[in-house]
């Protein structure tokens, strides 16, 4: 191919043609390309904010992370405290009720016991007064017991002269013992009058010389009250002459007497197996051919504690 002129400016002007399209371009690239470098550089600061805030936030979400765990370790940790304060409430309140009810219970004690106190205040000074009352019946029984026992010693020497000046006058038949004593004894000996304290039963008597007995015999002692009842204890039953009849006497005490050897002085000793009805009792003395005698004692009953 050859060139010709005309194709030389042709090909010329292409290439300006070109060589102006590629400088517009050029300048028009270059220009875009600055606009694209300051949207870059815009978009980096807006991801190096974003980047920044994203850094904050993540920081901000773990302090909260770990802000929730000291929460949730101290919430569990309330719950407990809570469960042992709900615990130690529910003892409280359980204790609190017992001891309200003990407390009643102590109440209710304290008021019995301050009327039992009083009853008993009230019951001893009732004992302290009939004490008092007591002792002095007792006074005047002992000094009208003295009174009759310095009476009964006159009477006695009355009655003994009488028996001696009767014993020929009177038939002998009809003559009794006399001297008729009745004691009654405690545990430790003592006299008494109570009918739950005898212990022994003492009964003596004399037999005078203008008995009709003639040598030794059994003398019987039969005790009975005043309705011919014998006392417990009797030891057989035997049977005596009343004048023209025969008596079955119940025995409490035997004793042998040598009649021949009167006056004399017999003691029969008698110990209840049960405990004596308090009463008015006789203890008769008898032989087997006579009647000797007789004589009554009262046994009263104990008061309270005397």
């Amino acid at each position: 191919m050859e060139w010709t002129a005309q194709n030389s400016k042709l090909i010329a002007g292409v290439l300006a043609l070109l060589l102006t399209g590629s400088v517009i371009g050029g300048i028009y690239f270059w220009d875009k390309t600055g606009d694209l470098a300051k949207e870059n550089d815009k978009t980096t600061l807006k991801a190096d904010s974003l980047l920044s805030v994203k850094l904050n936030l993540e920081r901000d979400i773990h302090n909260l992370s770990q802000e929730l765990t000291s929460a949730n370790t101290d919430k569990e940790s309330l719950h407990q405290r809570l469960n042992s304060t709900q615990k130690l409430l529910s003892q409280k309140n359980q204790i609190l009720t017992r001891l309200q009810k003990e407390s009643k219970i102590q109440q209710e004690d304290v008021s019995e016991l301050n009327n039992q106190v009083a009853e008993l205040t009230q019951l001893k000074n009732d004992l302290k007064a009939e004490i008092e009352t007591y002792q002095n019946e007792k006074n005047k029984w002992v000094s009208e017991n003295n009174s009759l026992k310095k009476s009964n010693e006159g009477l006695q020497t009355q009655v003994n002269d009488l028996t001696t000046q009767l014993g020929g006058m009177v038939s002998k038949d009809l003559i009794t013992a006399n001297n008729f004593r009745v004691d009654v004894l405690k545990n430790n000996n003592k006299v008494t009058a109570k009918a739950k304290k005898a212990n022994t039963i003492l009964v003596s008597l004399t037999l005078p010389k203008a008995l009709s007995e003639e040598g030794s015999q059994q003398v019987y002692l039969s005790l009975t009250d005043l309705e011919n009842r014998p006392l417990s204890g009797a030891i057989q039953n035997v049977n005596v002459k009343n004048n023209e009849s025969t008596l079955e006497v119940p025995v409490h005490v035997v004793q042998s007497a040598d009649f021949g050897r009167n006056p004399q002085k017999i003691v029969f000793e008698f110990e209840p197996s049960t405990k004596v009805p308090d009463g008015t009792y006789k203890a008769n003395v008898y032989t087997t051919n006579a009647y000797l005698g007789s004589v009554e004692f009262h046994l009263r009953d104990s008061f309270l504690f005397f």
